[in-house]
């Protein structure tokens, strides 16, 4: 599918609409799930936004020299760790956080009682990200709740995989701290599962 990607981007720069619409439908939830993690609720939406605009405004760079979705990658954190800085600035202009709120998706027959405590569980991680170094956060997303390799992360973010794999170690113990109100092991055990 990848290999379809690369069309319709080479498609899309040369200014065929409909290829930049598919690209936009098929990739719209990944733009929106990384936003999601790395800035909370809050932004999500504007993030996710101001991603496909600049999608669009240089899509004609897009060489295809890596796979179309590490680009779409590297765009989304970008464009979130900027929402993240002008967020900070405006933050310590009004002094007024709220700490985001991941809701639990619609549907399903998940026992009340565990939905709970997996949204509750949710609210946690999202709240304790937002303590996270901006860049340890993107990678800590990228790695943990993206799926994405070591090497895949440091394309993204355009750093050696060293300081990927560091990122993603610090980030998680950045947020290990930050949830310090005894949901740490369990935690830190979910995180070992999954590959960290």
């Amino acid at each position: 599918m990848s290999v379809e990607y690369q069309g319709l981007a080479v498609r899309a720069s040369k200014g065929d609409v409909e290829a930049f619409r598919r690209l936009v439908q098929d990739h719209s939830a990944l733009v929106y799930r990384v936003a999601l993690r790395i800035l909370g609720i809050e932004d999500a939406q504007d993030a996710s936004q101001e991603v496909w605009v600049r999608v669009w405004r240089n899509i004609g760079r897009f060489r295809g020299e890596s796979a179309f979705t590490t680009w779409l990658y590297r765009i989304t954190v970008n464009t979130c760790l900027s929402a993240q800085r002008k967020r900070s600035r405006r933050d310590e202009r009004e002094r007024g956080e709220e700490m985001p709120y991941l809701p639990e998706p619609s549907g399903g027959d998940a026992d009340p009682e565990a939905a709970a405590l997996s949204a509750e569980r949710r609210a946690e991680i999202e709240a304790a990200l937002l303590h996270v170094r901006p860049d340890h956060r993107a990678a800590l997303v990228l790695r943990h709740m993206e799926g994405l390799s070591y090497s895949e992360i440091a394309e993204v973010l355009e750093v050696p995989d060293g300081t990927a794999k560091g990122w993603v170690s610090r980030g998680r113990a950045a947020m290990l701290v930050a949830m310090s109100n005894g949901a740490a092991p369990s935690l830190d055990r979910n995180l070992e599962e999954s590959g960290g």
